[in-house]
């Protein structure tokens, strides 16, 4: 890959010699086959004609071509709005354009050679020289176009190596057709102008073997292409094909050649193979896989049942059987009594909780998501307003930054934003007014949510701890609760596709984020 700097920079002086170039030998090569003396040709130079015509082509191609390759500088420079599509469609566009002005640039050319000499000197063109003129403007155009633009495909290919490629830019059949048929041109057309040149002979039997010549290398560039395209053929179905490669068939990537390609083709053919029994391998190693965990899928659902219904008998009875206790017997117990049962009733019910949180973590990963768009701010209004009813008397200052529709399951973000902001209310209610921001923004391809509050916080150095089932940061008996909030949390947003984590101080509050896939 290459840099934006340096992909404008190259393509830049790539233009300005395309249009620099044709000038310098064209009119050297004139000069050469005496179509024009020295001083008329000095003439010609010192006239306004002439490098009018080259200063003002010149001009136009620089400040044509970098704006319409814009988009690919965009594309390279990954800048706000720029478009991969319209990048490859400017790059593919872009050899039309270019042999289209330039060829048209140097169609014109001999006539303003021409026009600028019989108008400033003594020079009298016959038809002939028209002919000869025409000629260097082919041999130009070879020596000239043909590599800047080889070049400039190359440069291409480095800039947009990252795009998938539908088709192809320009083929390599067509690189061969150009080479194998203009460079014949180019060498045929060089030998009768030199020729004619040291000679002074040329007739039309001369224009006839070099056009037979021309047609004959035409021809044979024809016939290499075809015999690459078979050679290529077996590689192209494959790529062309619909079917994914591991569904196709070794037997039909046969070689059509002996040479490089058919030699690639037959160890493509060897990798299809190896691939299609690792696939087969795989797929019974999955299958294994697959009874595995619908066997331990089944046995945590037993373990579910269990702990839902067995282990709940027991824990109503020990709080039963204490009330019982504490109801009949109250006026025979002294009050150490009375708190060893009213600290065995609380630890049944907070046994009991932590079950039902557990049961909760544990259904979370079965649960099934069902995105939607809905209204993120709403959906926090609705959750605070509920909240704020089991805090009656606190004084809450809620600031709610977020715009737009959010994508997911609106019944499991309730349960992450009840998490979130029910622990900014209860972490900082020792404040005397609890300050807590919603906000969300986008980033990349991510929407990251945060709350934040002016509470306990907590010290950073333990944070691995904030997310892990029954961990935390905060003794059991300053803050009630059971640890299981945040790992609720995180395996929602998980199953969502996204990410959590925290940032805090103690005593200075906290702020927890999460973040879900763009759409």
């Amino acid at each position: 890959m290459t840099t934006p700097g340096v992909f404008r920079r190259n393509f830049l002086r790539l233009i300005l010699a395309a249009w620099l170039l044709p000038p310098v030998i064209g009119l050297g090569f004139i000069l050469f086959i005496k179509v024009l003396t020295p001083q008329q040709l000095l003439g010609i130079l010192l006239t306004p004609t002439e490098p009018f015509y080259i200063v003002g082509w010149l001009a136009f191609a620089v400040w044509y071509f970098p704006r319409y390759i814009q988009p690919v500088c965009d594309h390279v420079s990954s800048a706000t709005g720029a478009s991969p599509a319209l990048a490859l469609d400017r790059m593919r566009r872009f050899p039309l354009y270019f042999w289209s002005i330039f060829l048209v640039y140097l169609a014109l050319a001999p006539g303003s050679v021409i026009l600028s000499a019989e108008f400033y000197t003594d020079y009298v063109a016959q038809p002939v020289d028209w002919f000869r003129i025409h000629l260097v403007a082919l041999i130009v155009s070879i020596i000239v176009g043909l590599p800047i633009f080889f070049l400039i495909l190359d440069l291409f290919g480095r800039a947009l190596g990252n795009l998938e490629l539908a088709r192809p830019h320009v083929s390599i059949r067509t690189k061969i057709f150009l080479v194998g048929a203009l460079v014949p041109l180019l060498i045929d057309t060089m030998l009768v102008q030199y020729y004619w040149t040291r000679t002074g002979f040329f007739t039309f039997e001369t224009f006839l073997v070099w056009l037979v010549l021309e047609l004959l290398a035409v021809a044979g560039s024809l016939v290499f292409v075809h015999s690459f395209a078979q050679s290529l053929a077996p590689l192209s179905r494959m790529v062309e094909g619909k079917a994914p490669v591991d569904s196709l068939n070794p037997s039909e990537l046969l070689p059509l050649s002996t040479d490089e390609l058919g030699v690639l083709a037959s160890g493509y053919r060897k990798l299809l193979k190896e691939l299609q029994l690792i696939r087969g391998n795989l797929e019974v190693r999955v299958d294994e896989r697959t009874a595995e965990l619908r066997a331990s899928n089944q046995e945590l659902e037993s373990f579910s049942y269990s702990v839902s219904h067995d282990l709940r008998g027991p824990l109503r009875a020990i709080d039963g059987y204490s009330l019982a206790l504490l109801e009949d017997c109250a006026g025979k117990l002294d009050s150490d009594c009375i708190e060893h049962l009213d600290r065995i009733r609380y630890n049944a019910q907070r046994m009991g909780e932590l079950i039902d949180d557990l049961l909760n973590l544990s259904r979370l990963g079965r649960e099934k998501i069902n995105p939607e768009n809905f209204d993120m701010k709403r959906l926090v209004e609705d959750v605070m307003h509920n909240l704020e009813g089991q805090y009656p008397g606190r004084k809450i200052d809620l600031e709610i930054h977020v715009a737009g529709p959010v994508k997911g399951d609106r019944k499991l973000l309730r349960i992450v934003l009840e998490n979130l902001l029910g622990n900014a209310l209860k972490y900082s209610s020792n404040e005397e007014t609890a300050r807590i921001t919603f906000s969300g923004h986008n980033e990349g391809d991510e929407s990251v949510y945060f709350v934040r509050d002016n509470g306990a916080g907590f010290d950073m150095a333990h944070s691995e701890k904030l997310f892990r089932a029954f961990q935390r940061l905060h003794p059991s008996g300053e803050y009630e609760g059971t640890g299981i909030g945040l790992a609720i949390v995180s395996r929602i947003i998980q199953r969502h596709g996204g990410r959590v984590w925290a940032e805090g101080e103690v005593n200075r509050g906290a702020t927890f984020y999460f973040a879900l896939p763009d759409a």
